[in-house]
């Protein structure tokens, strides 16, 4: 019997979400692979493990100093390997409502901080949304100079409907530097979030 390929994803230095969207491309791109992440933090011990569990791995963690190695194989978590597990999901038609440029409430600085983690994980997430709607001082994430426009770019390539609200842009002047999607009114945006299931944020 063949021995399996074998790869190391090490992500020592740095801080979730990167050590598992690396995992996840790692095992996207070698379904069959026994994959050994190594991280050098708990939050990312924890994250990576949940991950390998979620897409049907069986896990083993080994401690060395500080340094977290683990060695994920497909099919060892009863559920017949990776790939299998976590093949994208029709969750319906769900449409995104963004209401602000920052997660949460509390702390705005930490809000924007979140909010640029969202858009990395939104587009390597498996199961997208139909539509994300921008309201409010949402809207300034679509424009040109946007830190988000990239990632939200990416979204739009790949089929996700991107709509900003015409009297939000007009109200801070940014109508000339949508950068990604179409603009919309507020009818639509009703008939949206009326008729899908919505998520707000």
């Amino acid at each position: 019997m063949s021995k399996k390929n074998e790869l190391t994803v090490d992500v020592r230095g740095s801080l979730c979400p990167k050590p598992v969207i690396e995992t996840k491309k790692v095992s996207d791109a070698n379904p069959d692979a026994v994959i050994t992440t190594v991280v050098d933090n708990e939050v990312s011990r924890d994250n990576v493990e949940k991950f390998g569990k979620s897409r049907g791995y069986g896990v083993v963690i080994r401690q060395d100093g500080k340094d977290f190695y683990l060695t994920m194989t497909p099919g060892e978590n009863g559920t017949g390997g990776g790939q299998t597990v976590c093949a994208p999901m029709n969750y319906g038609n769900r449409v995104i409502l963004m209401t602000k440029d920052y997660l949460g409430e509390g702390s705005e600085e930490l809000g924007r901080n979140l909010m640029k983690t969202f858009w990395v994980c939104m587009v390597e997430a498996d199961v997208k949304p139909s539509k994300i709607c921008f309201i409010n001082s949402g809207v300034k994430m679509v424009t040109n100079d946007s830190v988000h426009l990239e990632n939200i770019k990416k979204l739009a390539d790949a089929g996700v409907e991107i709509a900003a609200c015409g009297i939000c842009l007009d109200y801070f002047g940014i109508k000339d530097q949508l950068g990604v999607g179409s603009i919309t009114n507020m009818y639509a945006i009703t008939d949206s979030i009326l008729g899908d299931n919505i998520v707000k944020l």
